[in-house]
């Protein structure tokens, strides 16, 4: 994976952690609309970023 592509999937992951916690604590359903933004971003990262 390039540089660019493990900053994405790392801004990806916090997202997700963020998306547990707003599960956790406000509303479940926000939360999973969180973790799951947050999965396709990372998944569409690394399939469709060219390597440099």
């Amino acid at each position: 994976m390039s540089a660019r592509q493990r900053r994405v999937v790392g801004v990806a992951l916090g997202l997700a952690v963020c998306g547990v916690v707003l599960a956790l604590a406000v509303d479940p359903a926000l939360g999973a609309m969180v973790i799951s933004a947050a999965s396709l971003v990372a998944i569409f990262t690394v399939v469709f970023t060219p390597p440099a």
